[in-house]
């Protein structure tokens, strides 16, 4: 199982997890006395961090379920709404196309009726003309003509009849026209509506599609985010197995710590040299989590290119110094008082447990597995100290 620095992107990975890193250094005062009993209690304490910050990731895993539920309900959602969207489309698409092909009709009426209109306009325009002759001629037709006076009055009252007709039929015709192109002018709006809402449904859809690719983008993200989580709590219920297990080594091991032959610790307080050269790249401190929450950060890391000598920086004996799961190479030193150091991530371990150290003295180099920084930790019993505090000031 890879650990959490291999699931996080560098250089976060040991950020995130500072906290844990010093949480079991108080384990490791594996040379104390008798005396320093109670300071089992405190590490204890240590693993109910550890446990507390299993119980933490977890509810965040299980709000990355949760928050992945509700996205995929919503991407649900949007799959409906641009079906129906899609419908919406095609129906619009067809009223437009209905209302066109309303519009080819009515105009090959109205054509149809313009030539009935025009026809008739001449046909009456004749009867007229013959109306007016015919009545015209008054007397000298009576004269004249071998038809016999009622004929002839019968023939202008047939002319006179037909004219009306036709002037009926005219104003019929026109009546019809004009009610044919108030249908056009309707169809003509309704079709402008219709392609109005054409543009608003496609436009509709184009948002929906849009809101679609961000949510699988987010279902994305959160599924990584649920996967680093899963990797980070697997790694915390095992550090929290071992942590167990270096307890019990603990009740089983009551040393001596180292007595330095300086018993004023307080006075270098301020004047210690810095283990290395290098620039902070994490504080002491609360820092921001990766996820969106906040954790305490006990220590610094600092930047040193591979083959950087990490030097002790208070005399002391080497109370650990092994490879540790999470951490790679550790080393702590007992300064004695409850004084401890911690560095972690250090290449190589060459100095056995209970080796006596100077200030000063090289007890690694920066470098391990090709990383470019190193972790520093001082605790003073149970309690992390902020190093700048401690080490000599300069820029940071």
């Amino acid at each position: 199982m890879l650990s959490f620095f291999h699931v996080l992107p560098s250089p976060n990975r040991l950020m995130v997890n500072l906290v844990l890193i010093t949480s079991f250094v108080i384990i490791f005062w594996g040379h104390v006395s008798n005396a320093q009993a109670d300071e089992l209690e405190k590490q204890r304490g240590s693993l109910l961090q550890v446990k507390q910050q299993i119980t933490k990731t977890a509810d965040q895993l299980e709000q990355k379920h949760a928050a992945e539920k509700t996205v995929l309900e919503q991407l649900e959602n949007l799959d409906q709404n641009i079906i129906h969207t899609g419908n919406s489309l095609k129906s619009a698409a067809h009223r437009v196309k209905q209302s066109r092909k309303e519009i080819e009709q009515l105009k090959e009426k109205i054509a149809h009726y313009s030539l009935i209109l025009e026809r008739s306009q001449k046909n009456i325009e004749k009867r007229l003309r013959a109306l007016y002759t015919s009545s015209g001629m008054g007397s000298l037709r009576l004269i004249f003509s071998t038809e016999t006076p009622l004929q002839l009055a019968e023939n202008v009252n047939f002319l006179s009849r037909i004219a009306t007709h036709d002037k009926q039929l005219l104003a019929s015709y026109r009546q019809r026209m004009q009610q044919f192109h108030q249908a056009e002018q309707q169809l003509e709006q309704q079709i402008a509506n219709q392609k109005a809402d054409l543009i608003q449904q496609k436009e509709k859809k184009l948002l929906l599609l849009q809101s679609k690719r961000e949510r699988k983008n987010l279902v994305k993200k959160i599924k990584r985010d649920t996967s680093a989580l899963k990797s980070l709590l697997a790694d915390l219920e095992d550090r929290s197995a071992r942590m167990m297990g270096l307890i019990q080594k603990l009740e089983q091991k009551k040393n001596d710590s180292y007595l330095p032959a300086n018993k004023n610790i307080l006075a270098e307080k301020g004047q210690i040299p810095w283990p290395s050269t290098g620039a902070i790249r994490t504080n002491f401190g609360t820092q921001k989590h990766t996820f969106g929450g906040k954790h305490k950060n006990n220590g610094l890391v600092i930047a040193a290119v591979p083959g950087t000598s990490i030097k002790a920086i208070l005399p002391g004996r080497i109370a650990f110094s092994s490879p540790f799961k999470g951490y790679g190479n550790l080393i702590i030193i007992d300064h004695g008082y409850k004084y401890y150091s911690l560095y972690a991530q250090v290449a190589h371990l060459n100095l056995p447990v209970g080796a006596i150290v100077e200030q000063g003295d090289i007890i690694s180099t920066s470098g391990f597995e090709g990383r470019d920084s190193y972790y520093l930790e001082l605790r003073h019993g149970g309690t992390p100290l902020n190093p700048c505090d401690w080490l000599k000031p300069r820029l940071r």
